[in-house]
């Protein structure tokens, strides 16, 4: 009868198990009440022997090392993912990088030259200016000179004139007291001997 429940994959409650311990503590294992079997409170996984399907043909075994090598399998494929997302990051990172600072130069030079041509345009605006005031001042210089040298010159002709003026008034006068003949009169003649 025992081989024929093995084929056929019967099996008989274990009567000879242990009972297993329960605590208070511990919600999963009942306490075997008294009419129950030994070792039927127990859970499957606390000391019982789980128990065969009928109609497999066979009991069943833990797939404990199934499971084992499925996590490890998946643990392989998760760290050789990580290392690809890795590596694509570390790469995508790089070449943006690169191009950040390819672009970051490229605007570095083109500001350069903008702040370059804007400098030159400056200067010349200010060159241009400061130009266009010292000529400013020049004439300017020049047309304060050409009054002084008019009003030195003007001066220069009124006191020729002046003294042209009174040499003329003297000539005359000498001539009038000539022809008048006040050169000898008698007060005239005392001051001359009394000058001898």
């Amino acid at each position: 009868m025992g081989l024929f429940d093995r084929i056929l994959g019967f099996t008989k409650p274990a009567a000879s198990a242990a009972p297993a311990r329960s605590s208070k503590s511990d919600p999963l294992i009942k306490p075997a009440g008294p009419g129950a079997t030994p070792g039927a409170g127990a859970t499957p996984g606390a000391g019982a022997a789980p128990a065969a399907e009928p109609g497999n043909g066979a009991a069943m075994t833990p797939s404990t090392g199934a499971t084992g090598e499925k996590k490890g399998l998946f643990r392989k494929m998760e760290s050789n993912i990580r290392r690809a997302v890795d590596g694509y990051v570390d790469k995508k990172a790089d070449a943006l990088l690169d191009d950040a600072t390819k672009r970051a130069e490229e605007f570095r030079e083109e500001t350069l030259d903008i702040v370059q041509n804007q400098a030159m345009q400056l200067l010349d605006i200010t060159e241009q200016r400061i130009d266009k005031k010292l000529q400013d001042i020049e004439t300017l210089l020049e047309q304060r000179l050409q009054a002084e040298l008019r009003m030195r010159l003007r001066a220069l002709i009124w006191t020729l004139a002046f003294v042209l003026l009174m040499a003329i008034i003297s000539v005359l006068y000498v001539w009038i007291k000539r022809s008048a003949g006040l050169e000898n009169a008698p007060g005239n003649a005392a001051a001359a001997e009394a000058r001898r």
